[in-house]
């Protein structure tokens, strides 16, 4: 295939009859515009240009391939120009996946603003928990909550995911609140098996200057793998609960639950990651979408 650079070099030749003038408007020296010719002569196995110490014109073959060169440079320089105006104003569709609990409560608002933003992009949105294989679903960015990305895709931290054990009023009318997590297995425990093991909560002291971690086993009186399940049963006075903070924060400041044993935090820790395949060139679309939920999840 002919090397575009030697085509822009020949049509610079060509268009101003001088090797000087056109090295001149490439900035680039006489003597590599001469060699960029002499060889796309040799590629081609033709004489493009007819040279005298005087004069300079084109071979009959120089002129059907110069018509050619035009058009085709021509089309280059159209191609990037709209990359560039798509670049400047995004448009086309983009492909987004994204679990289906945190979406519903935390995605409609950023969502709905960035399409006002940016009309002429058309979304189309995948709420799964499954890990859904982007390349061959020709999905452009996956919202994924997890400890760590995964290997082999580029991977942007958007969001810390935080946790709390919580009850409702209800629950804690005729009981009295646990003051160290040795308690919580006496308490009706409510588990999300997505979280970690059904038995086994997790947690780290917070505020010490070493952390310590801390393990309790429980006997759950409920265990389900859909928080937002879990949720309605913590508020229906169930039991205690460990729950996303983005699910409990309503409930929280309305007082219809209560955080118990603040100054621990669950484990493991978890992240909202924008994941995208690698490519040398991150879209305008997608990297305006990835910063819309950052900034829409961190005010």
């Amino acid at each position: 295939m002919i090397d575009l650079q030697r085509m822009v070099a020949f049509a610079a030749v060509a268009d101003h009859g001088s090797f000087s003038i056109a090295a001149a408007r490439l900035q680039v020296s006489n003597s590599h515009i001469s060699k960029q010719i002499s060889a796309l002569e040799r590629e081609l196995r033709v004489r493009l240009l007819q040279r005298t110490t005087r004069s300079l014109s084109l071979t009959e073959a120089g002129e059907v391939f110069y018509r050619r060169c035009k058009a085709i440079l021509s089309d280059v320089a159209e191609a990037e120009q709209e990359v560039l105006r798509r670049q400047d104003s995004p448009q086309g569709i983009l492909r987004v996946t994204a679990p289906a609990n945190f979406s519903n409560v935390c995605l409609p608002d950023i969502v709905c603003n960035f399409m006002r933003q940016h009309p002429d992009i058309e979304l189309e949105l995948t709420l799964s928990d499954q890990f859904l294989d982007l390349a061959e679903r020709g999905i452009d960015v996956a919202l994924r909550i997890a400890t760590t990305p995964p290997e082999n895709v580029h991977a942007r931290m958007l969001y810390q995911i935080d946790w709390s054990v919580v009850g409702s009023v209800e629950y804690f009318a005729t009981r009295r609140q646990p003051q160290t997590l040795a308690e919580l297995p006496t308490y009706d425990c409510l588990a999300d098996n997505v979280m970690s093991a059904k038995d086994v909560w997790q947690f780290e002291e917070l505020g010490g200057k070493q952390a310590q971690r801390h393990e309790i086993r429980i006997n759950p009186h409920i265990n389900c793998n859909n928080s937002v399940w879990l949720r309605e049963c913590v508020l229906r006075g169930m039991g205690i609960g460990l729950l996303p903070d983005y699910m409990i924060g309503a409930d929280l400041a309305q007082k219809k639950l209560i955080k118990l044993l603040p100054q621990y935090a669950p484990l493991p820790r978890r992240h909202l990651y924008g994941i995208y395949l690698p490519n040398r060139y991150l879209s305008s679309k997608v990297r305006l979408f990835l910063e819309a939920v950052e900034r829409g999840l961190n005010p």
